[in-house]
This record gives structure tokens, sequence and C-alpha cells, in this order.
């Protein structure tokens, strides 16, 4: 009755008798928190970001009410505490939360662990440290202590816990449909504190389930190098994937609204205007995209080493950076991102935000060769959280809907290619001999005719066509530089993105099982692509684009 009366009858008195709870709730929103003030300016406060919080806090007050006995309450969450320290590791080490994709990597590469040990012993310290003050103090202070109970204050936490995930679930419905998907999508966004680590491993677990054949059969494949080139004297090799950026917005292929103006101004650019994805969704369009195997081989591409593996397997420090979620619709993105030696996922962040750990990278000593994959957010829908306040140049020219998406497309472009010519730059800075490849991993339907589409995924001339190019820097040797001359003669010609990983390894003098010269960009016996890709409904063995335009403007 005591307690009871202190809680409501004096402020000062209930701060006194909560501060044990208080210090246990500061270090499980900790990383929380951290990660909202420090990457501020690479991400927009949006609805997502107070409904975690919210979240978070419904979750503190439901385990704070459910029993007077705190003490043996927080006992219980201690794995929960053991989480909060890996995701606060991440986030001062790394500015990304603990979600499905660590998680994912931890899973399968396990045996790294010693070596990740190793070289942040220091920092796990420190966290341990933190962990220990703040749970010693807190569990100390809570013994023996019982405080106030309420059933109400309960009971409005979990209805407002129920109310929060029901309404998110309402509205990724509303998108996916009442399916699957949409109950991973919601399962994929809870990064609350301290149940969301839950959901996170919930995820973790169906992506791991549903990709276990193929997660083993890539562990055990075997990258068969037969020979490296001596004639290659490119240091550093940096490949863009993309996100939902067609060419029909870009500038550089000729779109009368000037949003490509920093990439224009690169010498060393070679583009494709004609280049086509091997399907218009991610989770198959990357992987494909870093695969030797033929897209109508699908159980190939998943069960065997992508580009990534290839490379860590020649000799370079491998490198994946991300600003894309880790969920349901990444299929396995993960998997491959697991083949690098070091990973960094800069989620629910604006593109920029990898910049400074890619400038890390650059600035690195040694001889070694470096391999860096980047995966960014680009144009993916909703386009106005793309980019920030700054890139806002282009406004509708009417209030309709379509005018409105166009403005925000345009924009999302604009920033993209600041990213892309600010890591050109980074290269030039570095003065090691370096190519960049960028492509977009499928285009994007903007409302363009009057069947009315908009995204992507439908098999069509919007979102099977993608932005392409390749740079590099001016020292190269003078072998590849002559070699790089027969892309220009690439440039009108059908490419689809298959042929990217062969043109690398030739570009860098890498022979192997599995290269194919005729989808070889830079070699002689290259032949035009058919645009094969996969939809919904299985392989599709051409695309006819001058037909479908034929077809759309009637």
């Amino acid at each position: 009755m005591n307690n009871l009366l202190t809680f409501r009858d004096s402020p000062l008195k209930a701060l006194k008798a909560e501060w044990p709870t208080l210090i246990l709730w500061s270090f499980l929103l900790s990383p929380l928190l951290i990660r909202l003030v420090v990457s501020y300016q690479y991400s927009k406060i949006d609805l997502l970001v107070f409904y975690t919080i919210a979240i978070s806090l419904l979750w503190l007050l439901a385990i704070r009410f459910v029993s007077a006995n705190q003490f043996k309450v927080h006992l219980i969450l201690l794995p929960f505490y053991v989480l909060a320290c890996i995701d606060l590791f991440l986030v001062i080490n790394f500015g990304a939360r603990l979600t499905a994709a660590y998680f994912f990597i931890g899973l399968t590469n396990y045996k790294e662990a010693s070596d990740f040990l190793s070289t942040y012993w220091q920092s796990i310290s420190i966290v341990l440290a933190a962990f220990t003050l703040c749970y010693g103090a807190g569990l100390l202070g809570l013994y023996k202590r019982q405080l106030f109970k309420s059933k109400i204050i309960f009971s409005l936490a979990v209805g407002g816990l129920l109310l929060g995930y029901g309404a998110y679930f309402y509205k990724t419905v509303k998108v996916n449909s009442l399916n699957k998907g949409a109950v991973l999508d919601l399962v994929a966004k809870d990064q609350s504190t301290p149940m969301g680590y839950l959901s996170q491993i919930g995820l973790t677990a169906e992506l791991y389930t549903e990709s276990k054949k193929h997660v083993k059969q890539r562990l055990e494949s075997e990258v068969e190098i037969t020979s490296i080139s001596d004639a290659s004297n490119i240091e550093t090799v940096v490949f863009v994937i993309g996100e939902s950026s067609r060419p029909h917005n870009w500038s550089l292929y000729g779109y009368d609204k000037e949003t490509t103006p920093n990439l224009a101004r690169h010498t060393g650019i070679f583009k494709f205007n004609n280049m086509c994805t091997t399907a218009p969704y991610t989770s198959v369009a990357v992987p494909a995209m870093l695969s030797l195997q033929h897209i109508k081989d699908w159980d190939a591409i998943a069960s065997t080493k992508s580009l990534v593996g290839i490379y860590r397997a020649a000799g370079y420090a491998t490198y994946w950076l991300s600003s894309q979620e880790v969920d349901s619709f990444g299929g396995i993105i993960p998997q491959i991102a697991a083949e690098a030696q070091h990973r960094q996922f800069f989620e629910r962040s604006y593109d920029g935000a990898l910049i400074p750990e890619y400038e890390k990278i650059l600035k690195k000593d040694g001889a070694e060769k470096q391999a860096i994959f980047i995966h960014i957010k680009g144009s993916h829908f909703d386009y106005s959280r793309r980019y920030p306040e700054e890139f806002n140049k282009f406004q509708p020219a009417t209030d309709s809907a379509k005018d409105k998406i166009t403005a925000e497309y345009d924009n999302a472009v604009l920033y993209t290619d600041w990213l892309l010519s600010t890591l050109i730059e980074r290269l030039k800075s570095s003065e090691r001999p370096s190519i960049l490849f960028y492509s977009s991993d499928h285009g994007e339907n903007l409302l363009d005719d009057s069947r009315g589409l908009l995204g992507h995924g439908m098999g069509n001339e919007y979102d099977l066509a993608v932005s392409a190019f390749v740079w590099a820097s001016g020292n190269i040797s003078a072998h590849q530089s002559v070699k790089l001359e027969k892309l220009k003669t690439r440039e009108k010609q059908r490419i689809s993105t298959a042929s990217l990983p062969h043109t690398l390894l030739s570009l860098t003098g890498i022979s192997m099982h599995g290269y194919n010269s005729t989808q070889d960009l830079l070699s002689n016996d290259f032949v035009s692509s058919e645009c094969p890709h996969m939809l919904a409904t299985g392989y599709v063995p051409s695309f006819d684009f001058d037909a479908s335009k034929l077809v759309s403007a009637d």
C-alpha cells in the first residue's frame, strides 16, 4: 500500500523508487536512441521511427507492470540484454541495428567468430562493461524491492501493442494483400526493444528454412579459378547495384530533365542504352547479376558462389555495403552478402550513409586488392523517402498523381547521380587503378500509359529496362584501356545484366570455370541478348522491346 501511495503522491519519491528500472530501460533503449541520433543526417524521421519508439515504450511498460517482483522479471529477460549488447555493439561500430541481416550472417558464418573477436575485442569489452554496470546496478536496486503493480497500466500497454501491430499489419496488407508476405513484412519492420529481437530471429529462421538447401550448397561449393593474369593492374573493383532505376528518367540516356548532371561531367564512363534485367524484382535480379550461371538455371544461381565469393577466392579483400533492409523480399541476397569478408548494413538510411565507410575502405593501407559491392536503395518506392530535402529539385507540373510521382522519382535519380559521382570521385582521389560497374536490378513503371501501371514485377518495357554503365580510372593499363574501347560498340546493342560478371572477370584477368565469352562485352565472341528473364509464370526466353512499345502506344 505504501508503494502505491508513493507512486501516486510524489513524482520525486516515485523516481526514487523507480531508478533501477530506469537504468535498465536506458540500456535496453540505448541501441535505438543512439542509432537515431547518429544517423539523423542520413535518414528521414518517418512514421516507422515513431512507431518503433512507441512500440518499444509499450513493451517496457508492459514488462514493468506485469509483476511487482521486477528483479525476477529482469533476470528472466537476461537473453534480451545479451541481444541488446550485440545491438549496441553494432550501432557503435557499424551504425546498424541487430536485424535479420546480422542474425543470418552469424548463422552462416560462425566459423569467422574468432577473427571477429580478435579484431573488435576492445569495443566488445567496452559494451560488456556498460552492460555489467547497468544490469548489475539495476538488479541490485531491484533486489528484494516490491514495486507498484497496475493491471490497468499493463492492460493498456498490451492493448496499445495490439493496436500498434494491428495498424501496421493493416497498412502492409493494403500493399501486399493478405498473405505470408504481409506477415513477414510486419515482422521485418519490428525493430522494437526488447521483444523486436524475437521478430528478427523469427525472420532469420524463416529465411534460413526457405533456403536451407541452397545455403548448404553455397557453403560447400568451390570457386574453380584456373588462372589470374598479371596483365590487369586494377586494384579496386566497385560494383554498385541500383534499385528500381530505369534509363527513361536519366538525362545520361537522353531524358529531357537534367537528372544526372554529375555523371555527365565525368570522363571514362561507358554507358549502355539498351540494358535489360534478368527479372523485374530484386530477389532474382541481384543474385543473377552476380552469378556466372544462366537465368534459366535458378538452382545453379542459388547454390553456387557469387561474384563476391569469386573475388574473395581470388585474393581480394571483399566488402558488402548495403542500405537495403533484409527481409523476405530479399531472398538469397543475405547469403551473397555473407560471402564477403566485411559486411555493413545501413538499413532505413539514405544511400549516402555508406559514404564514410566507403572512404575508410579506400584509405586502408596495403597492397591488397579490394572488391567493394554496394547495394543501394536507389529509386525504390516510396520515392520521396530516397533523398534528403536539398535534392527536392523537381516539382510536379500539375496536381496529377503521375506528375507528382514522376517528380519524386526524378529527385531520387538526382540523388543517385550524386551518390555515384561521389563514389567515382573518391576512387579518383585514391589514385589506385580502379573500375566501377553500376547497374540497377530492374526498372520501374510510373503510370506511363493507359495501363496505369506503377512499380515493377510486370515484365514490360519499363521494368525490364535498366540504367547501367562502366567507369574506369585514367591510370589503368594501356592493355585494359584498349579492351574497354570495345564497350563503345556495345552502347546501342541489347545487353543483359547477366553479361556484367563475365565482363568484370575478363577485365580483371580472372579465368575460371563458368566464364562465357559470348556473355563478355569485351570479347569478339559476344552475342547480343534477347533479354531472357524470369517472371512469376516462369522462364521467359526473350522480350521484344520495340513490339511492346507499339502495343502500349495503342
